[in-house]
């Protein structure tokens, strides 16, 4: 795997196992993906050095391996899946059809559900705005990584910020 981001040895968009997580159900991983969930943590965990995120991830191989992800690796899951899609790596080396494969897995764990639940959140947002008539649209960058999208109408501005985390609401501003 590619050194472009920092050992992953806490997930970078899944938060620590909750109580919640320990009932949540198993990731289901189909025969046909398992080889190639397989092969990409086998690249991380190559470039690891920290033994204990190393063993982290030799436990997740074994869970693909025997087709279900339990709940406490689903954060281990997550990051060695963002990695790969993020970089590129998975389209670079596996193409469109397998990359598909690899974004259906990631969006069962808890770090994708929190990524489409703010995408559903932002649509709702803008739903909001049907009927107005729009007079401006602007995306502005505000950090690597980070951007806002400005909405005007003729009754309100929207303001949603966009970052690795998924979509959120920054400011509304309603005229009365």
């Amino acid at each position: 795997m590619e050194a472009e981001a920092a050992e992953p040895d806490a997930e970078p968009s899944a938060a620590a196992p909750s109580a919640a997580d320990a009932e949540a159900p198993a990731i289901e991983i189909a025969p046909a993906e398992r080889e190639l969930v397989l092969e990409e943590i086998a690249a991380l965990n190559g470039a690891l050095q920290d033994p204990e995120a190393r063993a982290r991830y030799r436990r997740l191989a074994g869970a693909v391996a025997a087709g279900a992800v339990p709940a406490e690796l689903a954060g281990s899951l997550a990051a060695v899946l963002e990695l790969s899609l993020t970089s590129g790596r998975a389209r670079r080396l596996h193409g469109a059809e397998h990359e598909a494969a690899l974004r259906r897995i990631f969006f069962q764990t808890p770090a994708g559900a929190v990524l489409r639940q703010s995408a559903a959140d932002a649509n709702r947002a803008l739903a909001g705005l049907a009927g107005q008539r729009l007079e401006a649209v602007a995306f502005t960058a505000q950090a690597p990584g980070r951007f806002r999208l400005q909405v005007d109408t003729d009754r309100c501005q929207l303001a949603l910020d966009i970052g690795p985390g998924g979509v959120a609401a920054g400011t509304v501003s309603v005229e009365l």
